[in-house]
């Protein structure tokens, strides 16, 4: 079945992805990375525009026949994680990797435009497509940076598509939520302040350490104990410094936590309660509390109607065993902002071997991907971006029937 989806330039793909993953970039500073996609645009003869948010690239395929307006996003930044694989095409940038797919991303939409021009779809088609080459997905709300231009921002899209690798199914079968497909996520930073002296007189001290211990089991409790099991909701304290050696009680103790929700009121519920909980340490242990919250990613909601077709024309592609429906994911994907702004789909791309079954997740320093989901990938969004001329087609002349049975004047 991969076999068969395998395009006409596999090996095309697979050295342009080698090289993505051979220099990866962080956020904003992906320079040489969206300097090979000008140049791959440039080789394609697709008009495109750099420096979109930074660093972002914005390439235009349109077509001689009006129609309607869609897009498809690929991020590009790398994570400051070192690669573990031992490959011949392993970062060549000590502590910088491509472990979340963004490699394989870029190469996907690049191949969907190869294969549009290739096959003369401005000639046949209708509409136009975007291709948005965003900076800065991870932590860095690029997208939000990239739609602060009033050239993107002001596109009248009537889809925007994207897809993320997904380690968790095979390659060659996709997945996505019929709704919410991540989560928001919040940063939160608590500075507890007490009063330092000598480990063996606790009794002169204010001890921030216990202090802080309390409050993480307390944390716990609030998600346990105080949001319903039906709710999603995850709070995670990742970080926790304090003191400089083992017969010192220091005078602060920091944490630093996420929170992740997949409903706005329960978003606004749990940080409320977050404050009560950091109050009540301050009185139980006579400690000092200082905190931020850092709004992150909002909901990423997937269109229903659209997310529906998409798994309709999936099944054509794949079959319909191949296509799944999938539990939304307490991940944040900024896609969420091009989502709040037009209907859009984020399509989990499976692409582990089926031989060798699922290996490493995404964000482990050992990630690889099986290289066939590059083809799939290219082979399904040149479905989607191609058959949705016909779609809005189809919904204009059912909207058209419908007004004038609508408006006929009864006899």
């Amino acid at each position: 079945m991969l076999d068969d989806l395998l395009t006409p330039f596999h090996s095309w793909l697979v050295e342009l992805r080698r090289e993505f993953h051979q220099w990866p970039e962080l956020a904003y500073q992906e320079q040489r990375t969206s300097g090979r996609i000008a140049e791959v645009l440039a080789e394609l003869g697709v008009p495109f525009q750099k420096g979109v948010g930074g660093t972002g690239v914005v390439a235009t395929l349109q077509s001689e026949r009006p129609g309607p307006w869609r897009a498809l996003r690929a991020d590009m930044d790398a994570l400051p994680l070192e690669e573990a694989n031992d490959v011949p095409y392993r970062s060549r940038r000590p502590g910088l990797m491509h472990a979340c797919g963004h490699d394989g991303h870029m190469t996907i939409a690049l191949g969907v435009l190869r294969t549009l021009v290739e096959e003369g779809w401005r000639e046949r088609g209708h509409g136009g497509i975007l291709f948005v080459f965003q900076p800065a997905e991870e932590g860095g709300a690029g997208a939000q940076a990239m739609l602060q231009s009033p050239d993107l921002a002001s596109q009248p899209l009537r889809a925007v598509f994207a897809g993320h690798l997904f380690p968790d199914r095979p390659a060659g079968h996709v997945e996505l939520a019929p709704e919410a497909s991540h989560a928001a996520s919040d940063e939160f930073h608590i500075r507890l302040v007490g009063k330092g002296g000598h480990g063996a007189h606790p009794e002169l001290c204010i001890d921030p350490i216990v202090a802080g211990a309390y409050l993480v089991t307390q944390l716990q409790s609030l998600v346990s104990r105080t949001v319903s099991p039906l709710e999603s909701v995850v709070l995670t304290i990742g970080r926790f410094e304090a003191g400089t050696a083992s017969n010192i009680i220091p005078h602060e103790a920091v944490l630093w936590g996420t929170l992740r929700t997949l409903k706005t009121k329960m978003r606004e519920e749990v940080l409320e309660r977050l404050g009560e909980l950091i109050r009540g340490v301050e009185a139980a242990h006579r400690v000092k509390a200082q905190w931020a919250v850092e709004r992150g990613y909002p909901l990423l909601v997937n269109d229903s109607d659209l997310a529906g077709w998409v798994t309709a024309k999936a099944g054509e592609l794949l079959g319909s065993d191949r296509v799944h429906w999938g539990l939304p994911s307490m991940g944040s994907e900024d896609f969420a902002y091009f989502a709040q702004k037009w209907p859009a789909v984020l399509v989990r791309l499976g692409c582990h071997d089926p031989a060798q079954g699922f290996l490493h997740g995404l964000h482990s320093p050992y990630f690889d991907f099986d290289e066939r989901v590059l083809d799939a990938g290219v082979r399904l969004f040149v479905r989607l971006l191609t058959g949705f001329e016909k779609r809005e087609e189809k919904t204009g002349e059912e909207q058209s029937g419908r007004v004038s049975v609508e408006c006929r004047a009864p006899d």
